[in-house]
């Protein structure tokens, strides 16, 4: 464990609802190989929350909002960042989990960086109804730009790790319904570099209700999140819409693309296959195996599979 005295402080917030899942979520903190941990909890509910137990000193815990009004997700998350103490912020849900060393995996990619930066990891999706918990998704991507991002959000809450200054830079948006953890990451784009580590160390669990699912979306609040959310963005950012058009044309090239290479090799591998049944049937007027004639079709293809293949 990262445990030494000069190990910085992480704080990581958890919008809680008081749900049956909360145990599990603060098991896989307290299993985190990286230490010092705070622990926020924000009592998202509202009223009195049952109190999360520090499991036997893995972390301090704060409770932020207990016995107060409840809280829409953007509210509670704004009360855990100002509430927050650490060098480092994360951020998890109720209902999700981590992996033992989700913290101490991306911490390093922060700290080697000169730059302000943002690093998250791949997330697996399992439906929590599963009982062999199978993966029916994983996001993870590397972010190129500011229009990728704007275009979708592929970034878990609990995906990333950001330094405590960056709160300077960006506040969640109280007036948004839904998307409001995309929003705050499209905040950070605008000022620091996000670094994807290229592993897999968290798990959304599908079939909760913790906000707009992508597995089982409501589609109607799908579309009028989307609206408020991209009518914000078009003021701040309306230029970027336009590479968001490019990405597409850019996308749209290289799957006409591939569709003319996949038809090339499609006609290649039935030339060779009627090659091949006519030497079976006609040995004696089959090339000769010296030539390598017969064998053109197939190496032609090899080559074709190969250029598209380096071309993914």
């Amino acid at each position: 464990m990262s445990d030494s005295a000069d190990a910085p402080l992480i704080s990581l917030i958890i919008r809680s609802m008081d749900r049956a899942t909360l145990p599990e979520t603060l098991d896989s903190v307290a299993g985190q190989t990286h230490r010092p941990i705070e622990v926020i909890l924000i009592n998202a509910k509202g009223g009195i929350h049952r109190s999360g137990q520090d499991r036997g000193g893995a972390f301090s815990l704060r409770m932020v909002n207990q016995g107060g009004l409840p809280l829409n997700r953007s509210a509670a998350a704004n009360a855990g960042l100002d509430a927050a103490q650490g060098q480092y912020i994360a951020f998890l849900d109720d209902d999700d989990t981590l992996d033992p060393d989700h913290l101490s995996h991306l911490l390093p990619f922060i700290q080697a960086s000169e730059t302000a930066t943002v690093a998250f990891a791949g997330v697996r999706c399992v439906d929590r109804s599963d009982p062999e918990r199978n993966i029916s998704r994983i996001f993870g991507e590397p972010l190129y730009s500011f229009a990728q991002l704007l275009a979708g959000n592929f970034i878990p809450i609990h995906a990333p790790l950001f330094p405590s200054h960056l709160r300077q830079q960006a506040r969640y948006d109280e007036t948004l319904e839904t998307y409001e953890d995309w929003d705050f990451w499209l905040q950070l784009a605008q000022s620091a570099h996000f670094v994807y580590s290229r592993r897999v160390t968290a798990t959304y669990f599908t079939g909760g209700s913790s906000g707009v699912s992508p597995q089982a979306p409501d589609w109607e609040a799908v579309r009028r999140a989307s609206r408020d959310l991209y009518a914000k963005w078009m003021r701040i950012k309306p230029d970027e819409f336009r590479n968001i058009c490019n990405l597409y044309h850019e996308a749209a090239a290289k799957l006409k693309n591939s569709q003319e290479e996949i038809a090339r090799l499609e006609q290649a591998l039935a030339h060779s296959q009627n090659q091949i049944a006519f030497a079976h049937q006609h040995p004696k007027q089959a090339y000769p195996a010296s030539s390598g004639a017969w064998s053109r079709p197939l190496r032609q293809l090899k080559a074709l599979a190969s250029q598209l293949f380096k071309r993914r």
